[in-house]
């Protein structure tokens, strides 16, 4: 007979934690409008031991009770702020390479880019994606490749994939 093999998470994930010469990628929303897309990506960050995350915004209100309700326990656990495109820049560390998770004229399939290992992973909104002045700022501009009929992801489910392909690529 098989003995249980359900643990919980807390439990099995508990001692993972990124080795101290990695930096934990920094996650930037351009105009997340959806206060659930919101709470989605701050607990992503946590997820994946991501600290920060800003929001970028031009004053818009927020219904911070439901980015709360969406983020659970992350919403304390993860640092993020809301800022606007114009001063982006003096939010991140000049060390980190900008990669815009994007579908553009440009953008290389993330399974066949090298991604740098000090990382801001940029998502947009699914109406407008990512400004084009931010996305001339991005050293890499990288698309999830889709082969259904649906050409475009949930932007919390494309940031899954370029955050877990980040951790595939620099951790394992």
């Amino acid at each position: 007979m098989m003995g249980k093999r359900y643990i919980h998470s807390a439990v099995l994930f508990r001692n993972i934690r990124y080795p101290a010469s990695i930096s934990p990628p920094i996650i930037v929303g351009c105009h997340i409008k959806t206060p659930e897309n919101m709470g989605n990506i701050i607990r992503l960050a946590d997820n994946a031991g991501c600290k920060q995350v800003i929001f970028i915004s031009q004053g818009e209100p927020v219904r911070m009770s439901k980015v709360k309700k969406t983020a659970s326990s992350s919403f304390e656990s993860v640092n993020f702020q809301f800022c606007k495109k114009e001063t982006l820049e003096t939010a991140i560390p000049l060390s980190y390479q900008w990669v815009a998770v994007e579908t553009a004229s440009d953008s290389e399939n993330i399974f066949q880019t090298r991604l740098p290992q000090k990382i801001v992973l940029l998502v947009g909104s699914e109406k407008s994606g990512i400004d084009p002045d931010i996305l001339d700022k991005c050293h890499k501009i990288v698309h999830i490749p889709l082969m259904g009929n649906n050409t475009s992801l949930n932007v919390s489910h494309a940031l899954a994939v370029a955050l877990f392909e980040w951790q595939r690529q620099i951790i394992y």
